[in-house]
């Protein structure tokens, strides 16, 4: 007997839109169809299934099962009309009004599976760009990872609607699968060789067909349980007897899986029980048949055809939104919009709601379709000069979904208003264990100083997306959230950073909503439109840290980048209240470059952890190439050209000419790896000098141990986290007397200090070294006591605080100088 595959999806554009209508008939409308929503997930969680269902609805309807607001005109509306909904009212109290929590009760029983979609249901054709097709695909996928930490594998094209060159975009958003209309698939180019079974895009993306005619059997009340049955047997009978490749794929409307349900599941039991049918879920197929599938173009496909009358009536409105469209990706392509990260946000909803009322458009929607598109066109104005305050805070509070970070329903509450603690907000792109340079281990080492000494600090960072981390992470006193950035795949790092600062923003006014915060703190121009933007908003101090200028890397502004990124520095020391720096040198490099008021910068060193120091932790780079007898010198950095590790392998070039004793060991990537690695196989001195790449924590302090020098060679410094880790080591360090390396070491002292690029200087502080093991202990010993003395975390969380209490005192006092001027 022959017999197939088959899976089972349940899909509704749920009218989530409506929720924003002041019209109480609009909003009914949505309470109505949710009700009905209500009426299939309490099915499919009492009827013993024999097969799972893939569940397609519009992801930013998940966001509004947990607002407030709809739960209580969603009860009030069950209660009102409770002798028709009865059940439904039953079933939303039995989960105390949070669906959600239902719907993860399925997902767990395996009784559904979730199948992402474009963030409002937008038709993905209707849209003109690539930016704006990932972002209606990546707002849908990064909803349902945080509402239910699920990650869906398959794709869901609201009304079918594909074109080529989509499944590009969904493959690369992460997605496995998806599905297409039967006839799509059946006339693909070439042929498939089996009817029914799936096939794989150019792009990689695995299709099904959508069984149309088992969909209209079932839709037409006529039709019983038999005509079910019979018409799933003909499908199947159609299919290749031998290769039993071929899936029935039913996809039906929500409204009527609940009317014709009984009927329907009558008849696939029927065949289920007698062997024609076998559930299958999409992994499981595509571990069993992916290789053995054909890969075929397809063409353009839609479930159901829109009459021309809808584009004549309506196209005026599709126009204005690939308007809107278009001036959105001209805004995130053009750095000088990003400090308005508050209007582009708001701009950014305005489009996606408007994309997903034009996949229904009609008469009775018109007006918020209209609606958008006015509160479109009035932000675009905004970018053009100034811009109406209070309209936008009405605004904002009328639209209210799309922030990426929405408050988890059952989270503990943090940040009382009436808590007595200072409370300050931090912004920083670096922090464990996403660490780049040595910014990311001076925020960890502040924050937690600070929380220790009593403030509650809430940090926002950047997320790395190749590790699994939480949102949200708690410690006594420190809060610390990922977020990720709006464009998260983004190659170019200019507009990666704009995403970054829209998230951190969006984050920084939710956490306002129960938090009021003392003081903001931005560390590095690289978080600066957020913070500038959450300032004005706020009117609270910003206290800014510079740990570096671009200026001072590349010893001048040499390229468009260069200019981009010291202008954006200058902006940042200009609005700010107050500012860090990390060394003298550092103050005086900004008062000559940015012309910045020396009397808002503070000088506070960078601190170390002296618990950073452990022993014996050899195992960790056991790995290594290294033997016991060898003398090892230890650098470590970027591998970038200011650090000046091309002095340090042209001194190990010298050195091991006449001393086989040494080796040396350089670990950190960047971009000279490769030109380093080059040297090193030129000069054939793989055996001397191991290039090792990043270093994970622990095997970083095992170097540091079985370190005997190590060597900071930079050109270009403005503090050097590196030797402070050494000194703590009591390690003999070689730094170079640049930028505030100089300060933290005194020659043949507390260190050896040799001029930046100077090789011969270099080769003559290891030999030194080398050849005077006294001293070189002596002066381990002595950098050890200069660190504990002065760069504890402890004197640095004291010294900070210190400014940020004056910074606080010198607004308040501007503050009241301006009520008095006004007055």
């Amino acid at each position: 007997m022959n017999y197939s595959y088959f899976q089972a999806i349940v899909y509704a554009n749920l009218p989530f839109i409506n929720l924003f209508s002041k019209k109480q008939n609009t909003r009914n409308k949505l309470y109505k169809e949710s009700a009905s929503f209500l009426n299939f997930l309490q099915y499919v969680e009492q009827e013993k299934e024999h097969y799972p269902i893939q569940l397609a609805i519009p992801p930013c309807y998940y966001d509004i099962l947990e607002m407030p607001f709809f739960q209580k005109e969603m009860t009030e509306f069950l209660e009102k009309n409770k002798e028709n909904y009865e059940k439904e009212l039953q079933y939303w109290n039995e989960y105390s009004k949070q669906l959600n929590k239902g719907i993860s009760y399925l997902l767990a029983q395996n009784k559904i599976e979730i199948l992402a979609s474009a963030a409002t249901f937008s038709e993905l054709t209707n849209l003109n760009t690539k930016k704006g097709i990932r972002k209606h695909i990546d707002k849908g996928r990064s909803i349902i990872e945080r509402v239910f930490n699920y990650k869906p594998t398959g794709f869901w094209f609201p009304n079918g609607s594909y074109t080529p060159g989509l499944d590009l975009h969904v493959k690369n958003a992460g997605f496995e699968f998806s599905f297409l209309k039967g006839e799509t698939i059946k006339f693909s180019d070439p042929l498939p060789t089996e009817e029914g079974t799936a096939v794989v895009s150019p792009h990689g993306l695995m299709f099904f067909p959508i069984e149309e005619s088992l969909t209209t059997i079932i839709q037409n009340t006529q039709n019983n349980r038999n005509d079910i049955q019979n018409e799933i047997v003909s499908i199947v009978n159609a299919y290749n007897h031998y290769r039993h490749q071929g899936v029935i794929t039913l996809a039906i409307e929500l409204s009527t899986f609940n009317e014709r349900r009984s009927e329907l599941n009558k008849g696939m039991m029927y065949v289920i029980d007698e062997g024609f049918i076998a559930n299958i879920s999409p992994a499981a197929y595509q571990k069993q048949f992916k290789e053995e599938l054909d890969q075929v173009h397809l063409c353009a496909s839609c479930l159901k055809n829109k009459d021309a009358s809808t584009f004549i009536e309506f196209g005026t409105y599709y126009a204005a939104s690939s308007f809107v469209e278009k001036q959105w990706e001209y805004i995130m392509n053009t750095p000088e919009f990003y400090a308005h990260t508050r209007v582009i946000a708001q701009l950014e909803k305005e489009w996606i709601l408007l994309a997903g009322l034009l996949s229904e458009v009609n008469e009775e929607n018109k007006e918020l379709v209209e609606n958008h598109i006015q509160a479109a066109e009035k932000l675009l104005s905004f970018l053009q000069g100034s811009y109406d305050v209070e309209w936008l805070q009405e605004r904002e509070k009328e639209v209210f979904v799309l922030n990426d970070a929405m408050i988890q329903t059952g989270s503990k509450e943090i940040g009382n208003k009436q808590n007595s603690k200072k409370k300050m907000l931090i912004l920083s792109w670096e922090y464990p264990p996403n660490i780049v340079g040595g910014l990311g281990t001076h925020v960890a080492g502040l924050t937690n100083s600070l929380a220790k000494k009593g403030y509650e600090v809430h940090l926002i960072t950047a997320q790395n997306i190749k590790l699994e981390e939480l949102d949200r992470e708690e410690q006594a006193g420190l809060f610390v959230y990922r977020v990720k950035p709006l464009n998260s795949l983004e190659e170019n790092f200019i507009h990666w950073i704009a995403g970054l600062n829209m998230r951190m923003w969006e984050k920084g006014m939710e956490l306002a909503s129960s938090i009021d915060f003392d003081f903001i703190q931005a560390h590095d121009w690289l978080v600066g439109a957020a913070a500038i933007s959450l300032q004005k908003e706020w009117n609270i101090p910003l206290i800014s840290t510079i740990h570096a200028t671009e200026h001072g890397r590349n010893g001048g502004i040499h390229t468009e980048m260069q200019k981009f990124i010291h202008e954006k520095e200058s902006q940042l020391i200009q609005e700010s209240n107050g500012v860090i720096v990390c060394s003298d040198y550092m103050k005086e490099e900004l008062i000559r470059i940015f012309q910045a008021d020396q009397n808002k910068i503070y000088t506070i060193p960078n601190g170390i952890d002296m618990s950073f120091f452990y022993e014996r932790a050899y195992d960790a780079i056991s790995d290594l190439p290294i033997s016991s007898e060898k003398t090892v010198v230890f650098a470590i950095g970027r591998l970038v050209k200011e650090k000046g590790f091309g002095t340090l392998l042209e001194a190990a070039k010298t050195i091991s000419m006449y001393n086989q004793k040494v080796c040396f060991v350089l670990a950190g990537v960047g971009p000279m790896y490769e030109e380093y690695k080059n040297y090193i196989e030129r000069n054939e001195l793989q055996s001397v000098v191991f290039l090792i790449g990043y270093l994970q924590e622990d095997r970083k302090k095992a170097l540091y141990e079985r370190a005997d020098i190590v060597v900071i060679p930079s050109h270009y410094e403005p503090f050097g986290m590196v030797a402070l880790e050494s000194l703590v080591y009591a390690k003999p360090t070689i730094i170079s007397n640049t930028g505030g390396l100089k300060a933290i070491a005194e020659h043949q002292k507390s260190g050896i200090v040799i001029e930046p690029g100077d090789t011969e200087q270099l080769i003559q502080g290891i030999d030194f070294l080398l050849e005077n093991e006294k001293s070189a202990e002596e002066i381990g010993k002595n950098g050890r006591k200069l660190v504990e003395q002065l760069f504890g975390w402890n004197r640095i969380g004291d010294e900070t605080m210190r400014v940020f209490d004056e910074v606080a005192i010198q607004h308040k006092m501007k503050e009241t100088v301006q009520e008095i001027g006004n007055s």
